[in-house]
């Protein structure tokens, strides 16, 4: 009985702290509770394979993997969810003048110059290609204020 009371406060602190991390902005905080976690599941695997327990050391061993590359807080946190959120509804307003500085436009361009720079520009930073999120969100913003 007392493992499951301990196993359902595992789950809800791992929960509890992937909700965290999505609601922080911060990449420091959230590379440090990652890689912070996962030596101390790591550390909790190696003291139970000392104590013979391979099963549950192999278990812990493997979450401290998945918690060091981030897909643990994946799992935990609904990563479904962020997808189906509008990314832009998050977004301030933007200017004019600041969409044509993020497409690399001047004056008043035509729709053929904009389409062609919004292309050039995803080609090199869309998500897809190691580029950000946030960044081919701010691209397609620019895209269709212009447009």
């Amino acid at each position: 009985m007392p493992f499951f009371v301990i196993l359902i406060g595992f789950v809800f602190l791992l929960y509890a702290m992937s909700r965290f991390m999505q609601q922080s902005h911060s990449g420091k905080l959230n590379r440090l509770m990652r890689y912070g976690f996962a030596v101390i599941l790591g550390f909790l695997a190696f003291l139970i394979l000392i104590r013979g327990n391979i099963p549950v050391g192999s278990i812990l061993g493997f979450l401290s993997y998945l918690s060091a590359q981030g897909s643990l807080w994946n799992i935990f946190g609904g990563s479904a969810d962020k997808k189906r959120r509008n990314p832009r509804a998050s977004l301030p307003p933007m200017s004019r003048s600041e969409a044509l500085e993020i497409l690399g436009l001047s004056g008043n361009p035509g729709q053929s110059e904009i389409r062609a720079a919004h292309h050039k520009m995803m080609l090199k930073f869309h998500p897809d290609q190691g580029g950000s999120d946030y960044f081919a969100t701010k691209l397609n913003q620019a895209r269709d204020l212009l447009l």
